[in-house]
């Protein structure tokens, strides 16, 4: 008889241990799928080029999380919410962000080069020049993004004749929210033929396009408001909530159930020592 009470008891302890680590187990996934809700949108920004995604994205009332990337205190990844991502990279696509590394003469001269040669060095001095004078362009407000072609003069250093075999020109795209310059056409030809030697403000040609303003991308409930340490979009405040009562209310009964478990194995293990 307490050779059989000592087996019902070993298989009711095995039992409820088998019970404990699935409900353990249960947690994990649980807590693992919460963690994969959110996704990578952007990778390797600088911290400019990823706070003006972030500011983008939140006034269209979708919540953001800048991360550091390991390995680099310089670089950051922006996470959304798994069912934000389509329409988070739709909307940074119509606005132009995160905006094109602009290669100035620091980054273009700061690379090694072996021995160039004088079409190679003309190559880099040109895209140098171009990507100084687009990060002017792109500080004035409503520019989103600005493209620069330069072609310098030409002279024949044995002729005769002094003036260059070819004149230097420029051409200059600039997408503006509104589809209108912040800045006169005249003012952005001065500008373009003062940092290029021998060009003529006449020679350059500038165009404008429209870029979509950040307010077409918000909807009527797209202002982000607080919930706790959260940032959500108005509309979603209510199921927010909710959602959050339910999980503090399910983690609750697990709490409780977890330690209901360990009362009665505890209860289990004090029966079989005593018999």
């Amino acid at each position: 008889m307490t050779t059989h009470r000592r087996a019902r008891g070993g298989a009711g302890g095995d039992a409820w241990q088998r019970r404990w680590r699935w409900r353990w187990q249960a947690t994990l996934a649980l807590a693992l799928t919460a963690a994969a809700c959110s996704t990578n949108l952007l990778h390797g920004l600088d911290e400019r080029s990823a706070n003006e995604s972030i500011g983008a994205l939140e006034h269209a009332g979708i919540a953001t999380d800048k991360v550091a990337e390991e390995g680099g205190a310089t670089t950051f990844t922006v996470r959304v919410a798994r069912q934000e991502a389509a329409r988070a990279l739709d909307l940074l696509r119509s606005l132009g962000l995160p905006r094109d590394r602009r290669h100035g003469f620091a980054e273009v001269y700061g690379q090694p080069s072996l021995i160039p040669t004088a079409s190679e060095e003309r190559a880099r001095y040109l895209d140098a020049l171009g990507g100084e004078i687009e990060r002017t362009l792109e500080t004035a407000d409503g520019v989103v993004s600005a493209r620069v072609h330069l072609v310098l003069e030409e002279s024949d250093p044995l002729a005769a004749d002094p003036r260059p075999r070819t004149a230097a020109r420029a051409a200059v795209l600039i997408k503006a929210r509104g589809g209108r310059a912040p800045l006169p056409e005249s003012d952005v030809q001065r500008l373009v033929a003062g940092s290029v030697p021998g060009l003529d403000p006449a020679a350059v040609a500038v165009v404008v396009t429209s870029a979509p303003d950040l307010a077409d991308g918000a909807g009527p409930d797209a202002a982000l408001t607080a919930v706790g340490p959260l940032r959500v979009a108005s509309g979603s405040r209510t199921t927010v909530v909710g959602a959050l009562v339910a999980g503090l209310v399910a983690l609750a009964g697990l709490a409780a159930l977890l330690l209901l478990t360990a009362r009665k194995l505890a209860t289990l293990q004090r029966d079989r020592q005593a018999r």
